[in-house]
């Protein structure tokens, strides 16, 4: 069984049930409570792909590149908000490199989809004036087809963002983010487990530590538009460019 997310992942990181279970696309299984340690589940039926330091990497290269001293972020002011936003992973990063957060609570529970957007965009709205960069969470509001009026902000104020959720949000608009490959890497790892569940092992003893390759995705128009110069060493490892802003 496919758990995907992470509420589907902690619906089935028990032992009510008798089928292996393979949480995938999970922000962070451990603080969810899906995993016991990022290297076991604790449950013999679940397995739960880790990429424990995944958004500390990210956090230290964008303020490498970014150099800010006030980091915006949205989420929901939840516990469940923090796991899908990584705060305490974005928080060890601002203790480190000694830099704030400035924070807006966009509410999900009992919210349309219109609303989330809506109450994104007054967040971006109010924090671009206040901030020097801003980390664009995993948020349902962040919605696809609301991108141009979420990044508008950033882009009137010249900030540099970075995606939590990867190159689609790059595509749209955002300056950068980890890009996966076109997710084969990934895509690979999940195909072995499920083969080795087929043939026997427990999910739980499978390995679940996964690495995302070490590749960016950029968007040189937000570079151009904002007046951001990337540096040679990112084009380097840039996988995705993209030389415009999608609609």
């Amino acid at each position: 069984m496919l758990a995907l997310g992470t509420w589907a992942g902690q619906d089935l990181a028990n032992n009510r049930h008798h089928t292996p279970a393979m949480a995938v696309s999970v922000s962070d299984p451990v603080r969810a409570g899906i995993s016991k340690t990022a290297e076991d589940s604790g449950l013999d039926r679940v397995h739960a792909k880790c990429d424990p330091d995944r958004y500390i990497r990210q956090l230290r290269l964008f303020h490498r590149l970014a150099k800010f001293k006030k980091l915006g972020i949205v989420y929901e002011f939840t516990p469940e908000g923090r796991t899908y936003a990584a705060l305490d992973d974005i928080e060890k990063v601002a203790k480190e490199r000694n830099f704030s957060l400035v924070t807006c609570n966009a509410p999900i529970k009992d919210m349309e989809l219109k609303e989330m957007a809506d109450r994104v965009i007054q967040c971006h709205q109010q924090l671009a004036p206040k901030v020097d960069a801003v980390f664009v969470t995993v948020h349902p509001g962040v919605a696809k087809n609301r991108m141009k009026e979420l990044v508008a902000p950033f882009l009137k104020y010249k900030i540099p963002t970075w995606s939590q959720r990867g190159p689609k949000e790059v595509a749209a608009g955002v300056l950068f983010s980890i890009s996966r490959g076109g997710f084969k890497a990934v895509g690979r790892y999940h195909a072995e487990v499920m083969a080795r569940v087929f043939n026997g092992e427990k999910p739980r003893n499978i390995t679940q530590i996964f690495e995302d390759p070490k590749l960016i995705a950029v968007n040189m128009e937000v570079a151009k538009l904002i007046g951001f110069e990337i540096p040679n060493s990112i084009m380097r490892i840039a996988d995705d460019i993209y030389d415009s802003i999608q609609e």
